[in-house]
């Protein structure tokens, strides 16, 4: 029994990260608690919806897939060449 209370803190973890990445909560507290090593993983490596970003002003580039501001009109990744950060 106590094994099994265990298993549902456990699971509040991987649930806690995955609802910061714009996730759902209950969903990912069962999964954590049926599976929490494969979970506790998986919510690490696990990217931020596009809701969840335009919610705190982010996006995704289009190109490179990377994190930038919501009104940057391209992602400043491939603004610059390395031929002009050469001295």
């Amino acid at each position: 029994m106590e094994l099994f209370f265990v298993l549902l803190l456990l699971g509040l973890l991987p649930a806690y990260i995955a609802m910061n990445k714009g996730r759902n909560f209950i969903l990912w507290w069962l999964y954590g608690t049926v599976l929490f090593v494969i979970a506790i993983f998986h919510a690490i490596t696990l990217k931020p919806t596009p809701e969840y970003l335009a919610e705190i002003g982010l996006r995704y580039c289009p190109a490179c897939d990377r994190i930038v501001q919501l009104d940057d009109p391209s992602c400043p990744h491939r603004d610059s060449s390395p031929a002009e950060s050469a001295p």
